[in-house]
Parts: structure tokens; C-alpha cells; sequence
């Protein structure tokens, strides 16, 4: 009995113990990163525990710093070094979700100067981060817009929780040296600010330990964050990033090349879910998890995006896009036709073409302007750069374009026809700013403060900038890396 009662004691006490460890590894991970550098007046930084000063110069001008002077008994300086010098690495780290206008509001007030002016970044359409990663990486393409997905081939709805946490098939995770693991994915929305500390710091960690000559580096923390914390906090948080890539540059002494940037923006609108269910039902439509009726209709639900994948019998597209064209918290519907793209919103429809190499494309309104792009075309005709049967070149559409609500929108679409995803969907509705689609059980669980997929430029931009020199801009996601990055790798062609 005594031995009996004895054991169950020492049980007991096992267990306290494991559950207080638990509980304190719970609560010391993800303790934000102490700064290495600290700044003690503007320009003039002190490294912890030493009596050396750090002074960021910014010798010709152009508000970047290009010399670093250190003080102290071992004084010396370095500059910021050139592309082509042989003995410096290259870190290359996308922020994910973050919008253009907040770390250009940023770079404004004084930060992150050891880079030079950001410049827009475009992200393919939908503005989903493994389409516009495939894009910025040069990889191939995934199997769907998000992890959870339709698969034509199959007729079923796959993916799902098990590829984020594993993250299998993702071709362009295979070309990073850091990404954060699948398995804090999730977590990255019930505790996104430990989420981000410890994938800061193991970000940190994984650099110091490799001897990579060119490192490819994915902070997946910073779109949770903007997600579901507040922009102001979300803002504090990229603060942390500029010390960590401050203590790099630094401690590099000049041997040390960054190029930032993100693959997409966010809406920085709190939303809400469209009525989707009720109006296909009140249209006829049966949603469902394969194809097989003429009314059947399959849309993944997976992450709450500020667009969604539509699956339908090909003859039915035409027929379901104008019945999703008036859902509410519609902005418009796409799908493919022939070598085309018919965009359509309540009030109509309108076509874009393009030439087959893409070098060219017109917008050929049919009763309505779903793109809004009235005032560009009309431009672009006074300035006598669309020809008589509405043409214009894809640099014009372009630099047209690049201000507009809906940034390089021609050329975007022609991506998603033609390219993107192996399962194409048969439409995308894009939903307005404050509307959002996806998984019921997650809109349960999580209030979204902001958003990504949409069209528009909120969502769309992203930015770029680098320590080597400024970027023109604004890039599309392809053209932010060249692709001989892999080649120095030796992962990849040129």
C-alpha cells in the first residue's frame, strides 16, 4: 500500500514538474530580441558590453548610409559594399504581407536608412503570398492559390493544415535557407507576436551559423502580424527587423550586401465574410467538395482573402461569374476566354487581349468599366500611345498603371490566365476593401484587422529596396531577384 502511494506521489510530482517546465518554456519563448546596438544619439550607436561607438554617416547625401566609423581603441570604418566585391555575402529576406505605403512611411521618418529609397513591388494576382513567392524566387509554380486547394485532376478539395505544417510541395521553400517551420504557422494567429519573436531570433540564429555566400530568407511572421495585430504594433515590430539587420550589416564590417523587400501588401482594413452560401444557394448554385452536375460549384476555404477560386463545369463560367458579379462585397469577377480575359462587375463587362508574347494589350470595354480604367485609356489615347484599335505597349500599360487602384492591371491578368497555379481556377472573384472569404471555423477564431489577395493597390504592393544601390520602380515580383541568385547557389539555371 505504502509502496502503492509512494509511487503515485513521485508520479504526481513528475508530473508537476514537466508541467511547470512546460509552462515556463511557454512563457520565455518568443521574449522579444534585445538590441544589440542601441542608439545613443541620432547616427551614433553602442554595442552592448563594449566601449566601442558605431557613427552611420551618410557621406554623399542621398539619405542612405554608405560609412560606418567605429570608435574606440580599436578604431576603423567600412562602407557599404559593391555587388561585385567578391568577398561580400548576400542576404536576401522577404518581410511577408507588408504594404508599400507603411515601410515607406518608415524609411520617411528615418528608418531603415542602411537601405536606400524602397520602391513598389506588384505581386502577381491574387496577391497570395505562394503565388507572388514563386514569382520573386524564380520558382516553380504551387499547386493552388493557397494551401488548401482545388485539384482538377483528382476532383477534390486538397491540402490544407497537414502542407502548411509540413510544407510539402512548395517549390519555392526548397530554394530558401530559412523559412519559418510548418508547425508555427498556426500559431502564428493565436500567439503572432511570440510567433514573431521567435522566428526573428531563429532567422538570426540560422544566418550567424552559415556560411551561405548568398542566403534566401523568409520572414512568414510579418503577415500574421498584420493580420491580427494592430497596425501601430505591427509597425513597432518592424523595428525590431532594422536591429536585427542593423547587428548584421554592422558586425559584417562591409562585407555584408541586403536586399529587402515583401511579396505583397495588406489592406489595413478590418473585414468582414460575403454572404456566399446564401446567394448561390438563392441563384441555383450548389456549392460542393467535386464536380459533377451543371450547378455545382467548388470554393476552397482555407486562409479569410480578400479574393476567392471559383470551380465550375467550363460551360457554366460565363453563367456564374454574373451571378458573383452581384454578391455583396464583390469588386469584380475574372475568367478566362479563348486567348482573353472577361472581367465583369454589377453594371457589365469589359475584355482584356494581348498580344501572344505579351507585349501588348488592350481593354476593350462591353457596357461597363468593371477595371475603372476609363481615365488611363483616354490618356494614353491623347498622349498617342493607343493605336486605332486600342492597343498600347505593355511598358505604356504599365507606367499608365503603376499609380492606380489597380496597379499593372492588364498585365496581371494575362499572369493569372496564363500561368501561377497548376490548378487554375475557372474564375476569381476579387472582393472589395473590408470584405473577405475563407474558412468558417477561423473567422470564428480570429478577427482580421487586415487582409491580402485583392486587386487593389493596398493589397497588390509590396516594396523593395537594397543596401547596394537604388531600385528603379516599380517592379513586378519577377523582376525584384535576378535569377542568376540561384545559380550562385548552385540550385538552379540562369
Amino acid at each position: 500500500m505504502w509502496r502503492r502511494r509512494k509511487l503515485l506521489l513521485w508520479t504526481l510530482g513528475v508530473l508537476v514538474l514537466l508541467g511547470g517546465a512546460l509552462a515556463w518554456r511557454i512563457h520565455t519563448w518568443g521574449r522579444p530580441l534585445a538590441s544589440v546596438y542601441v542608439e545613443v544619439s541620432p547616427g551614433t550607436y553602442a554595442r552592448v558590453h563594449s566601449p566601442e561607438r558605431y557613427v552611420a554617416a551618410d557621406t554623399n547625401g542621398d539619405g542612405t548610409i554608405d560609412e560606418v566609423s567605429i570608435q574606440g581603441a580599436n578604431a576603423r570604418r567600412f562602407s557599404t559594399p559593391h555587388a561585385e566585391d567578391p568577398e561580400a555575402r548576400w542576404l536576401i529576406v522577404c518581410l511577408d504581407g507588408v504594404p508599400y505605403e507603411e515601410f515607406k512611411a518608415l524609411w520617411d521618418e528615418g528608418h531603415f536608412r542602411e537601405f536606400h529609397r524602397p520602391v513598389p513591388v506588384i505581386a502577381p494576382f491574387p496577391s497570395a503570398s505562394g503565388v507572388a513567392l514563386s514569382a520573386l524566387f524564380h520558382a516553380s509554380p504551387v499547386a493552388g492559390y493557397e494551401d488548401g486547394y482545388f485539384d482538377r485532376a483528382r476532383n477534390e478539395l486538397s491540402g490544407g493544415a497537414l502542407k502548411t505544417s509540413t510544407l510539402a510541395d512548395m517549390p519555392y521553400v526548397q530554394l530558401l535557407d530559412y523559412d519559418m517551420p510548418g508547425w508555427a504557422r498556426g500559431l502564428a494567429y493565436v500567439m503572432p507576436v511570440k510567433t514573431f519573436h521567435a522566428d526573428l531570433g531563429r532567422f538570426r540564429t540560422r544566418f550567424r551559423q552559415s556560411q551561405a555566400k548568398v542566403y534566401l530568407a523568409h520572414l512568414a511572421s510579418t503577415d500574421s502580424i498584420y493580420h491580427v495585430v494592430p497596425r501601430g504594433q505591427a509597425r513597432e515590430l518592424l523595428l525590431e527587423v532594422e536591429a536585427v539587420l542593423r547587428e548584421l550589416y554592422f558586425d559584417s564590417g562591409g562585407k555584408l550586401r541586403i536586399t529587402l523587400f515583401s511579396d505583397h501588401g495588406n489592406s489595413l482594413v478590418q473585414n468582414r465574410p460575403v454572404p456566399l452560401d446564401a446567394h448561390l444557394a438563392a441563384r441555383g448554385w450548389r456549392r460542393t467538395k467535386k464536380l459533377g452536375g451543371p450547378s455545382d460549384v467548388v470554393v476552397p476555404a482555407y486562409g479569410l482573402m480578400g479574393f476567392f477560386a471559383a470551380y465550375c463545369p467550363p460551360d457554366q463560367r460565363a453563367a456564374l461569374a454574373h451571378d458573383l458579379a452581384l454578391l455583396e462585397g464583390a469588386d469584380f469577377v475574372v475568367y478566362a476566354e479563348g486567348d482573353s480575359v472577361v472581367v465583369e462587375n454589377a453594371q457589365g463587362r469589359a475584355r482584356v487581349e494581348w498580344k501572344a508574347d505579351g507585349s501588348a494589350f488592350r481593354y476593350l470595354p462591353e457596357g461597363a468599366d468593371p477595371l475603372r480604367l476609363g481615365e488611363v485609356v483616354a490618356r494614353l489615347r491623347e498622349e498617342k500611345k493607343l493605336d486605332a484599335e486600342g492597343w498600347a505597349s505593355d511598358a505604356d500599360w504599365l507606367a499608365a498603371t503603376a499609380g492606380h487602384e489597380h496597379p499593372d492591371a492588364l498585365h496581371r491578368l494575362r499572369g493569372w490566365a496564363t500561368n501561377h497555379v497548376r490548378n487554375r481556377a475557372d474564375l476569381v472573384v476579387n472582393l472589395k476593401p473590408g470584405f473577405h472569404q475563407g474558412s468558417a471555423t477561423f473567422d470564428r477564431v480570429v478577427t482580421m484587422l487586415s487582409t491580402h489577395g485583392s486587386f487593389d493597390a493596398s493589397q497588390s504592393l509590396g516594396f523593395a529596396t537594397s543596401t547596394d544601390g537604388p531600385l528603379p520602380g516599380p517592379l513586378r515580383a519577377e523582376e525584384v531577384l535576378p535569377r542568376k541568385a540561384k545559380t550562385e547557389r548552385g540550385t538552379g539555371d540562369s
